[in-house]
């Protein structure tokens, strides 16, 4: 059921039948959540921005790239593949966390968003957010009695796969699915 094939020096389960380890997806979001300026990264390691880009759309980095990514951030192979954004600050990732509890409540993104009076792309953009804003707390309170709490909650992870971090690699993929079908959007508009 799992594969430990890569990396062979770590021996780390990074995938099973059900998730497929997405390092570029993993690599923006530590990024993202250490707060690194992309363009300031991308110099530090001697590549462009727009190269640095092209390495978050890849599922697999080959081991001496991605050594040589994770050295300048400085975070080792080990703490990359098993990387907790939940528990790495004492102020969670509030974005993060309200698309776990719609996860967890089985809610659907498009049924919230359209109680919130939101599309789905801003609602996407509030899951980038470190902190909610009080306005967008009291709308989430008012249309699906969501309380806040929640964010200071401890949380718990499985062992060998954490599929809280799974789930969140995979909400950020589809929120820069979002982001490039809006563009798209807009340059068929100006074209």
């Amino acid at each position: 059921m799992y594969s430990s094939v890569y990396p062979l020096a770590l021996n780390i389960p990074i995938m099973n039948d059900f998730y497929k380890f997405h390092h570029g997806i993993r690599l923006r979001r530590i990024l993202k959540h250490k707060k690194i300026i992309i363009r300031h990264y991308a110099k530090k390691v001697g590549l462009t921005p727009p190269w640095l880009y092209d390495n978050f759309e890849k599922t697999q980095i080959k081991e001496d790239r991605l050594a040589k990514l994770l050295a300048a951030i400085p975070l080792t192979m080990e703490d990359f593949y098993n990387w907790d954004s939940l528990r790495q600050d004492k102020s969670p990732h509030q974005g993060e966390r309200l698309f776990l509890y719609l996860e967890e409540n089985k809610l659907k993104v498009k049924r919230v968003a359209e109680s919130l009076g939101v599309t789905v792309s801003e609602l996407y953009e509030w899951g980038g957010q470190q902190t909610l804003s009080a306005m967008q707390l009291l709308a989430l309170q008012t249309s699906i009695q969501f309380d806040p709490a929640y964010f200071n909650r401890p949380q718990t992870t499985e062992p060998e796969i954490n599929w809280k971090e799974a789930f969140l690699d995979k909400r950020m993929e589809l929120q820069q699915c979002h982001r490039e079908i809006r563009s798209l959007k807009k340059k068929l508009q100006v074209g």
